[in-house]
């Protein structure tokens, strides 16, 4: 099948660039010294985690359990859940995940870790965790400093888990605008983070991963000193987010929305048939203008507003002569979100698609 054959909206994505943003991060962290952890919220397929490792990744990072379960069932073995699993429920499928995959799970509070543990007792295994400390971007993490030690020597005498490693995610390097500025912020996640580990180490805890790092930072693995390992996720499929952290060009941007022209209302405006719930709302504007999403071969055209359903392009002279029925590919703000939203990948080489991949971990946000 051709591309131009899909039905739309579907998710595109570019075999040659997929394979090449792979090898690229992968490089930069061998490069490095440090091992890689692909974090697979981006792309919820375990074809795709399945070439990370192939490339030479140590593991797998996932946001949520489901996600887990889901890449195990792929065969993949080690999985860091970089979330706090919190609840009866999820502490029960985490020790059945347990049982047949090397899982370690982040925590940053007694609560989280004593549930874990007693869990973990009662079904008669250990479970490694990683405390997660916040490295100033203020979303979840213990505090470094007094506040790791209280909650550290809290988790001393728990018997159901072991304190194996230290987790952090800098997530203010999206509000960098300079290269230095990233680097910077690089430098001192991975400062804070092995300060934390041995603050640890000095309390008893045999730490032996420090993790750190994201998409936009990649490119200053180099300035990691101290981390053992680097998480990034985007980097495989790229977006206008990652374009403007410059963390990647537009033409390496592996995946795109295929979208048709469902109507022509105005001479200066298109409508195409997918809306938030393809796109999302999720993400600031395109970096170079072009409103929430960017054309390919089409750099005037603005992708001007969605709502459900519809995404309306504000149409320049040269761009007016758009037809009802055509095609266009647009690279979204969020990538990530995207995925979420659809239940295919349609993998193509050139303009033939090569295979289509199941996105296993769609929905599996519990």
């Amino acid at each position: 099948m051709y591309k131009q054959e899909l039905d739309t909206p579907c998710i595109v994505v570019d075999l040659d660039k997929l394979k090449a943003n792979i090898d690229r991060v992968q490089r930069l962290a061998d490069e490095a010294g440090i091992a890689l952890r692909p974090h697979v919220k981006t792309h919820k397929t375990p074809q795709i985690a399945k070439m990370q490792l192939n490339a030479g990744a140590i593991g797998i990072a996932v946001a949520k359990l489901g996600e887990a379960e889901v890449i195990a069932e792929a065969g993949v073995g080690s999985i860091l859940i970089a979330y706090p699993i919190v609840g009866k429920t999820k502490l029960e499928r985490l020790m059945r995940l347990a049982s047949r995959a090397e899982v370690t799970v982040a925590v940053d509070s007694l609560e989280a870790a004593a549930g874990i543990s007693d869990t973990a007792l009662a079904a008669g295994i250990v479970v490694p965790v990683w405390i997660e400390v916040d490295p100033g971007y203020g979303r979840v993490g213990v505090q470094p400093g007094p506040m790791l030690v209280h909650l550290a020597q809290q988790l001393l005498p728990l018997k159901g888990i072991a304190v194996t490693g230290v987790l952090a995610f800098a997530g203010q390097s999206y509000d960098e605008d300079s290269d230095e500025g990233r680097s910077r912020v690089a430098r001192h996640e991975a400062a804070l983070a092995s300060e934390a580990a041995q603050a640890l180490r000095e309390l008893g805890f045999p730490i032996e991963s420090v993790s750190v790092g994201s998409t936009p930072v990649s490119r200053f693995a180099s300035n990691m000193k101290g981390a053992t390992e680097m998480r990034t996720g985007t980097y495989v499929f790229g977006d206008l987010t990652q374009v403007k952290a410059g963390a990647m060009s537009l033409e390496q941007c592996a995946l795109t929305v295929l979208v048709t022209v469902v109507s022509r209302p105005a001479s200066d405006r298109a409508v195409v048939d997918a809306g938030t719930k393809v796109f999302t709302s999720d993400g600031e504007d395109s970096p170079i203008g072009t409103g929430r999403g960017y054309v390919v071969g089409h750099p005037a055209i603005e992708v001007a507003w969605f709502n459900e359903e519809h995404g309306v392009l504000h149409l320049p002279p040269e761009e007016r002569g758009l037809k009802v029925g055509d095609r266009l590919e647009i690279v979204p703000v969020h990538c990530c979100a995207v995925v979420n939203m659809l239940d295919v990948i349609h993998q193509t080489d050139g303009d033939t698609v090569t295979e289509v991949l199941t996105i296993e971990g769609r929905g599996r946000v519990r």
